[in-house]
């Protein structure tokens, strides 16, 4: 299940990718400084999800 979601999720990205630099005009340091900045932000999210369920159980 685990692979056919982060099979998914590339898939999109090289889609999202491909238009932002064919169709849009944007350069591919562009692209890949937001795809980047963008992975940091939802492994952050993900951290702070995991850590405040943690958390969560050993309080009370």
């Amino acid at each position: 299940m685990l692979a056919v979601a982060v099979g998914s999720a590339a898939l999109a990205a090289l889609c999202l990718a491909s238009v932002a630099h064919d169709d849009l005009g944007m350069s591919s340091y562009t692209i890949r400084s937001d795809a980047l900045l963008t992975a940091l932000l939802v492994f952050g999210m993900l951290m702070i999800g995991l850590f405040s369920k943690r958390l969560g159980r050993g309080g009370g």
